[in-house]
């Protein structure tokens, strides 16, 4: 098992009182966006930590998405007052309920720089009729 790595506990770590985990599973929650476009969706995961694409597993249906990723390493979470709490978290887990349905077999997912990025063609395109 590698070496945790300690989150800083001065004033710049209050983000992760809000972060969502579960440190029973050692489970984090990762930060993300969605984007919504005529033709697609386009759902960014940042999931620092990981290194290789192959410690990611992204499963899709038409409603939804379930990213999960192994860390390198382990990461540690210590926090000091009038309660001493420790948390290790070793992957990321989420599920996103979708806008739209999507077509799951022509999605596409890429990632780089930390960051997985999937780019998810909708099911049902919507056209713009000009009237005359």
């Amino acid at each position: 098992m590698s070496v945790p790595r300690k989150l800083p506990t001065n004033s710049g770590s209050e983000w992760l009182a809000g972060a969502m985990w579960d440190h029973v599973e050692g489970c984090l929650e990762p930060l993300s966006e969605i984007q919504e476009t005529e033709l697609e969706i386009i759902l960014r995961v940042d999931i620092p930590c990981v290194k290789r694409k192959e410690d990611i597993s992204v499963k899709l249906t038409e409603d939804s998405a379930t990213i999960e990723a192994e860390m390198e390493k382990v990461v540690q979470y210590e926090k000091w007052g009038t309660f001493q709490r420790q948390a290790r978290f070793f992957r990321y887990s989420k599920t996103f309920l979708l806008p739209s349905k999507i077509d799951p077999e022509f999605s596409k997912a890429r990632f780089k720089n930390k960051v997985l990025e999937l780019r998810l063609p909708k099911k049902e395109r919507r056209f713009t009729v000009n009237v005359d």
